[in-house]
């Protein structure tokens, strides 16, 4: 056991934790499903780590090894159950209970092994270590191959999505991609312990490399499932919040500059403010909505560039019909509000390049004073 190890199974518990949370509190077939999948792989991790205090307290040898792969029967019938209803929301009722038959047989296939394999008599760290047998050999290979089956449609799945999203939600792309991740790192470990073991029951040859290979792998997919479980809902949300924290700081010069003008246009704060502090996307809205009114509030003369329509926001509203935004709209068709934030660039240009020039003026010597 390996502070490695430990930390990643405690933060698979607490993604399980957080993703029953959230089938508790918008119910859903799919999230029960992943809710029910994470937790029962956290549980067979758990297991796997303290196997020998916990069969030492139950007395009873290698009892605790059966129980997490039970564990992962569930784990992998929810987690197909969950990639259906995903793939499929209107799957029809054999195909689900395909998936339970599956897990089912699977179950009793391991409970079965372990009753008939010689290893009751003494705790096992590494069930290679079991004495030569045909249930020795099924009971340790079999759940290895059932687990890494579905780690491939989950690799496979995961690949298809990350392709989708890389360009409309880089965000869940991320996310998906470390469960992906997660995916092909266990398919290593799984087959790691799969030739460990065949190995040894098979060919009576130790192989030693294989169990520490497998030994260092073991905390590496969970630490990636567990990370990209927590980024899926996680990393989406807080990349918008940084999204409309930057647009607020963007849109900033031409706000100042419209809000001076326009003071009336400036939406007081609700009851909620301390939420509003809390959540960029409302002060983003907010500032969205105030540059709008004000903006068509703002007489320009017909601006020739959008250089020229930033010094007419600048300034003093004109005596004319045609507002700061239709004008605006006439000189940038980009999808809104990009057209605010080139015109914030363009009046924060606009004043530095006034700002280079009132300075050089100043150091200009005037015609008529000594050189």
């Amino acid at each position: 056991m390996t502070v490695a190890a430990l930390l990643a199974v405690a933060a698979l518990w607490g993604t399980a934790g957080y993703r029953v949370y959230l089938a508790r509190r918008r119910p859903a077939a799919w999230r029960n499903a992943l809710a029910l999948s994470v937790t029962s792989i956290a549980a067979a991790a758990t297991g796997h780590l303290v196997r020998a205090r916990l069969d030492e307290w139950l007395g009873l040898a290698n009892v605790t090894n059966l129980g997490s792969r039970l564990a992962l029967c569930i784990a992998v019938a929810s987690a197909q159950l969950y990639l259906l209803e995903i793939r499929e929301s209107d799957a029809s009722r054999p195909r689900r209970r395909r998936i339970t038959v599956a897990a089912a047989a699977m179950a009793a296939l391991s409970v079965a092994a372990w009753a008939l394999a010689p290893i009751h008599d003494a705790e096992l760290v590494d069930l290679a270590d079991a004495p030569r047998h045909p249930a020795s050999a099924i009971y340790a290979v079999m759940i290895y191959l059932y687990v890494a089956w579905f780690q491939v449609d989950l690799a496979r799945f995961s690949l298809h999505n990350v392709k989708a999203a890389r360009t409309k939600d880089p965000p869940a792309a991320v996310a998906v991609a470390l469960i992906g991740a997660s995916a092909c790192a266990a398919i290593a470990l799984l087959l790691a312990w799969t030739a460990h073991n065949l190995s040894e029951q098979l060919l009576a040859s130790p192989t030693p490399v294989l169990d520490r290979l497998a030994a260092g792998l073991f905390p590496v997919p969970i630490a990636l499932l567990a990370t990209g479980l927590l980024a899926l809902p996680l990393l989406p949300r807080v990349a918008h919040r940084v999204a409309a924290r930057r647009l607020v700081l963007r849109l900033d010069p031409l706000w100042h500059a419209l809000v001076s003008r326009h003071p009336h246009v400036y939406l007081p704060p609700r009851q909620d403010r301390f939420r509003q502090l809390l959540d960029p996307r409302l002060a983003a809205q907010r500032r969205l909505i105030e540059i709008s009114d004000a903006l068509e509030e703002h007489g320009v003369e017909p601006p020739r560039t959008l250089h020229e329509l930033a010094r007419a926001v600048d300034a003093r509203p004109a005596q004319s019909d045609l507002t700061a935004k239709d004008a605006l709209v006439r000189l940038d068709d980009a999808p809104w509000p990009q057209p605010l934030i080139d015109l914030s660039k363009a009046l924060q240009a606009d004043r530095k390049d006034r700002g280079g020039k009132d300075a050089s003026e100043l150091g200009r010597p005037r015609s008529g004073t000594a050189g």
